[in-house]
């Protein structure tokens, strides 16, 4: 029976997925399902058969033609025997071969080697966005769910107080007005609980919307340990891969154009029937070989346009990627600082969260013995909550800035 069970469970949980609840779940769950990365990756055995077509158009090419013409000549009407020969018949099987060197071959290779090296870059850009997106939504719904269980042990305070509260009423030691501003927070903070969750509920469906899930289930997410990465230069990073593999394609566009403009020769050979007079099949069976040869002389400076458009776009590359150094370096010292400011103010909250919830407990016992008014201890609970909450959105803020600047570092 146990093991009946345990199938059972197994087998839910293979079919629908195991609950996710940390960010690594979530990360592996969003690049599982998502199928940009399935494109790519066929993309890229796409391209071994680009190579093999390649290899496969330089090989003998062998061909069977037939072309048979007749033109008649009735009562002096027709085209002119001497141009026509009164048809043309013939069957021929042909073979071409295109005599090519080995460094046209392999700049053939070079461009499909950089296709390649693009689409491996397009899936980790992609992966760094998703990862970037995710994190981002799961930092959100956590510290949400942080500030939640602040309100709801505010919540659990205050009932316990209620009790409290209202015998101390009953018996006139408190004033009956005191109670009520009371039992108003008390309200305010069910309703405000209320709308935290509701909150909550909506960005979880954000946050597996993203990773292609479909449970709906609640789920109490672990504190995401999010780090600064290790900090690299700006060559190191994945986006400026992109200008240096751009910079390669320009180059082997230069190393194509040199060649389309080199000497071409073909081999040509046929053998089959060719005729003008049909009954004279017998006769004229045979074979021809021939080479073809082109030597480019003069193309109205095509050649010289195309070299300027090339260098036109390694002039525009050079630009982008000095401005993205540029950029980089300030979007990284802009981080560091924000997050260095962020730590000294999160030291400050908490020392201030301290200080309330010092008070706070201290304005409890008071209240139970009736030494300090419900105003007191309720301006003691507000910035008890007031503080949290701000040490909570600190620490969120911190996570967040961590995220952006691992984004950058990619």
């Amino acid at each position: 029976m146990r093991k009946i069970i345990a199938l059972t469970i197994f087998l839910f949980f293979y079919l629908f997925g195991f609950p996710q609840n940390s960010l690594s779940d979530y990360l592996q769950t969003a690049i599982k399902n998502s199928p940009v990365f399935i494109d790519n990756q066929n993309q890229v055995n796409s391209l071994a058969y680009d190579s093999m077509l390649i290899r496969a158009a330089l090989k003998l090419q062998v061909n069977f033609t037939s072309n048979n013409m007749y033109a008649p000549v009735i009562n002096g009407y027709g085209f002119d025997a001497i141009i026509t020969n009164g048809g043309n018949y013939n069957a021929l099987l042909a073979a071409n071969y295109t005599l090519i060197s080995k460094n046209y071959l392999n700049n053939k290779f070079s461009a499909l080697t950089i296709q390649k090296q693009n689409l491996e870059l397009s899936t980790k850009l992609n992966e760094r966005d998703l990862r970037q997106t995710v994190t981002s939504q799961y930092i959100t719904v956590y510290g949400e769910q942080q500030i939640l269980a602040t309100t709801q042990k505010v919540l659990e305070i205050m009932k316990e107080e209620n009790v409290i509260l209202k015998s101390i009423t009953e018996n006139g030691v408190s004033n009956q007005t005191d109670y009520l501003s009371f039992l108003v927070n008390f309200k305010q903070q069910q309703i405000l609980f209320a709308q935290q969750k509701l909150q909550i509920q909506t960005d979880l469906y954000v946050l597996n919307y993203l990773c292609g899930i479909s449970d709906t289930t609640y789920n109490a997410l672990q504190e995401p340990f999010v780090k600064p990465s290790q900090n690299i230069s700006t060559e190191q990073t994945t986006p400026y891969q992109q200008f240096i593999l751009d910079s390669l394609k320009i180059q082997n566009s230069f190393e194509q154009l040199k060649f389309n403009y080199k000497p071409k020769i073909n081999l040509l050979a046929n053998a089959g029937y060719n005729t003008t007079f049909i009954y004279q099949a017998q006769n004229n069976f045979g074979a021809s070989v021939g080479l073809n040869l082109t030597i480019p002389i003069y193309d109205g400076k095509q050649h010289k346009l195309q070299i300027s458009k090339l260098r036109l776009l390694e002039n525009t590359r050079i630009g982008y990627a000095d401005f993205y150094k540029r950029q980089y370096t300030i979007k990284q010292m802009q981080l560091l600082q924000q997050i260095s400011e962020t730590e000294n103010i999160i030291s400050e909250a908490r020392e201030q969260t301290t200080i309330s919830e010092t008070l706070l407990k201290a304005n409890n016992k008071l209240l139970q013995t009736g030494d300090t008014r419900i105003t007191d201890y309720l301006l003691s609970l507000t910035n008890y909550i007031s503080s949290q909450s701000t040490l909570q959105q600190l620490r969120t803020s911190k996570m967040q800035l961590i995220n952006q600047y691992n984004y950058l570092n990619y």
